[in-house]
């Protein structure tokens, strides 16, 4: 494949899979948690993978230089009760969220795709995003990397370098 998020979200699934086996699913973003009566099949826990934005900046001729924006979302599926007064196993149980998702940090914080065609992943930010309608716990991770676009032009194809021998 020759398109960079191609490349990037086949290699984060493939870092996610060998990783953290705990995650059950790995999937674009299609806004799966959203659906209220019909779901489609995704597995509990499940990790959404988006890039939501970019930025380009020129690097000389036509090439540019890209800063990218990936956004993991771990969907979990209503745990047990954390409560004070709850057993601790039952407490530790519903806190297991936390636990997968300190796992993915550890696995991406600083990760390389094979090839190094971009810079390691950096966390920005993480959040939790629980009031759906669904019950399901919820965290957006986000990280950066950035990375070079050459683009070969016609005209660069065509060019050719005679030389003269005096």
């Amino acid at each position: 494949m020759d398109s960079f998020f191609s490349k990037l979200y086949l290699d984060l699934q493939e870092r996610i899979k060998s990783a953290v086996p705990e995650i059950e699913w790995i999937e674009q973003d299609f806004g799966q948690d959203i659906f209220d009566e019909w779901r489609p099949n995704v597995a509990f826990p499940a990790v959404l993978i988006d890039f939501p934005s970019t930025t380009y900046s020129e690097i000389g001729n036509i090439n540019q230089s890209a800063q990218a924006a990936i956004m993991l979302r771990l969907l979990f599926a209503p745990f047990s009760q954390s409560y004070e007064d709850a057993p601790i196993e039952v407490r530790q149980d519903a806190l297991q969220f936390f636990e997968i998702e300190n796992k993915l940090v550890n696995a991406l914080q600083g990760w390389t795709p094979t090839g190094a065609y971009c810079q390691p992943l950096l966390r920005r930010a993480a959040a939790s995003v629980n009031n759906n309608r669904i019950g399901l716990r919820i965290r957006n991770l986000s990280f950066s990397t950035a990375y070079l676009e050459i683009f070969e032009t016609p005209e660069a194809l065509e060019q050719t370098v005679t030389m003269k021998i005096v």
